[in-house]
């Protein structure tokens, strides 16, 4: 998403409240009921609670993580053959180079021999996906945070998007190097090994994402102070929740490894709620759009679950490789292959349905 100088009808994706807390007010809510409850973990009603944690976050994926992954291809190949043949490469290449990536990854799976070899290639996807999963995260805190601005009229010159833009990046760096200071990860049964960065990369990282702070501070909001000007809440919310979200200082470990995904999610659904609301098709027919949100739900349950999950055990996957393979393709499939989708549905500048959805009344 970036920011856009159409002529403004509409100020807000649902309304100027849930806005706030579906961009990411809902998530720092989470993030400091968690905080203060990670004082509390011996007191029963708490320490259950989070051991439940990963069950019922598991159980929101059904109707938040996955669909947020569907409604990409929706968006993508709904649009008709002339958005594929102008985005060629995130629409036809990654998802071939993917798919040739995965099927020599099980060829060799099969053979005992080359199973090692397996095992690096999709570790190396493995790592590939987190180190992706970070410059996606920082790419739609900031342009939720573009929408934004431009309904609110908060103006903001290029040295002003960029010191945003790079402050976000330095976040995905920074939260990226952390990871990689540990020698080897998990990933559905699979031991991977890591990039294995240097230290001094990790410590520099840190003190560069301080650094992007500061000038963002003095850049977006303080040269803008002296105007007179006054963000938003919501417009400052996505920058905060990221912070919450991927920033190791801040990190609270459950919330990181069950909670963020749900509420990356919901502020991309967000989006996808106003496009779709656009469409005649589906703002006039409640049978329509529940259909298209029950689809959304079963298709990623699909994807995601029962038909990896079932050919894993068709195949005794676990015994054979020693690892889930088909958890671990599909995942690295969709996610991937989603975080590169998204780099071109939100181009608000080029693409006139997302700029008409967005920034026009659809009632």
């Amino acid at each position: 998403m970036s920011s856009t100088t159409v002529p403004m009808r509409t100020n807000c994706l649902v309304s100027r409240t849930l806005d706030f807390w579906l961009l990411g007010g809902a998530s720092v809510l989470a993030y400091a009921a968690m905080t203060v409850a990670t004082g509390f973990r011996n007191w029963y009603g708490v320490s259950n609670q989070f051991g439940n944690l990963a069950v019922t976050m598991a159980m929101m994926s059904l109707f938040v993580n996955y669909p947020h992954f569907l409604a990409s291809y929706r968006l993508a190949y709904g649009r008709g053959r002339g958005f594929v043949v102008k985005h060629w490469f995130q629409t036809l290449v990654v998802p071939a180079l993917l798919l040739g990536f995965l099927v020599c990854s099980y060829c060799l799976a099969v053979n005992p021999d080359s199973l090692k070899l397996s095992q690096q290639m999709l570790g190396a996807g493995i790592n590939f996906m987190f180190f992706t999963v970070g410059w996606h995260y920082s790419k739609q805190a900031f342009g939720c945070m573009m929408v934004y601005a431009a309904y609110d009229r908060y103006p903001l010159d290029r040295w002003q998007r960029e010191s945003l833009r790079f402050s976000l990046l330095s976040l995905w760096w920074y939260n990226f190097t952390n990871a990689n200071q540990n020698p080897t990860g998990s990933f559905w049964s699979l031991t991977y090994s890591t990039w294995q960065l240097p230290r001094w990369l990790y410590v520099g990282s840190f003190w560069v994402f301080q650094l992007m702070i500061a000038v963002m501070l003095y850049q977006v909001l303080y040269r803008n102070w002296k105007a007179g000007l006054r963000p938003s809440p919501t417009f400052l919310i996505p920058y905060v929740a990221m912070m919450l979200w991927f920033a190791p200082c801040f990190r609270q470990p459950d919330f990181f490894f069950y909670v963020v995904p749900f509420f990356h999610s919901l502020q991309y659904l967000t989006f996808v709620y106003r496009v779709e609301r656009a469409r005649p098709s589906i703002r006039e027919s409640a049978g329509r759009a529940t259909a298209l949100i029950l689809g959304l739900a079963l298709s990623g349950w699909m994807c995601f679950e029962v038909v990896p999950g079932n050919l894993d055990m068709s195949m005794d996957a676990m015994t054979t490789f020693g690892f889930s393979f088909c958890l671990i393709a599909f995942n690295l499939f969709l996610n991937i292959h989603h975080y590169f989708l998204d780099n071109v549905l939100w181009r608000v500048r080029d693409d006139e349905l997302v700029r008409q959805a967005l920034f026009s009344d659809p009632l």
